[in-house]
């Protein structure tokens, strides 16, 4: 059953996203998504409140599992970040292009404290370290999207050297 509402989010999201390459966002319907996705109203609005809750829902899974993989090798988890939205690059430029990006940055946001925190071991939990944080993440995605606009030359790996440096302070 897991398994089941699983498939149904991924195919709603990637309905979504074929959408938002043919039409603007605030044009997509709940019936489009519905129909795109091959399911029905019904079931969407069992799985979610809103279009931006697809992706709110999408982007914390996704988060989350890089967390998860940030606790055991966090420069690959930083290559797979840079790696997945390498993949979705189009996605990432609508998602700018519309402001949403600022939801996915907030969704990241406890990816990029774990970076935090992994980087800055001896930081209090202070002011600072919750600004250096907020401060991080913007930094983070403002790499991301100077390095897609840019025709992603540097891999995801070089990427993650890069990023790892400059959280680091070198």
């Amino acid at each position: 059953m897991a398994q089941d509402k699983e498939a149904t989010k991924d195919c709603i999201f990637t309905a979504l996203i074929g959408l938002m390459e043919q039409k603007e966002f605030k044009y997509i319907t709940v019936t489009d998504i519905a129909r795109k996705s091959g399911v029905s109203r019904m079931t969407y609005y069992r799985t979610y409140t809103s279009k931006e809750d697809i992706l709110v829902q999408h982007f914390k899974k996704i988060s989350q599992q890089m967390i998860a993989e940030a606790k055991e090798d966090i420069h690959q988890a930083l290559s797979n970040f840079f790696a997945y939205f390498q993949k979705y690059d189009k996605l990432t430029k609508v998602l700018t292009q519309v402001d949403l990006m600022s939801l996915v940055v907030e969704c990241f946001s406890g990816f990029t404290e774990f970076l935090y925190n992994a980087l800055h071991p001896d930081s209090l939990k202070t002011a600072q370290a919750r600004y250096a944080i907020g401060y991080e993440s913007g930094g983070l995605f403002s790499i991301l999207i100077g390095w897609l606009t840019g025709n992603a030359v540097e891999s995801p790996q070089e990427m993650s050297e890069i990023t790892l440096s400059i959280m680091k302070g070198e």
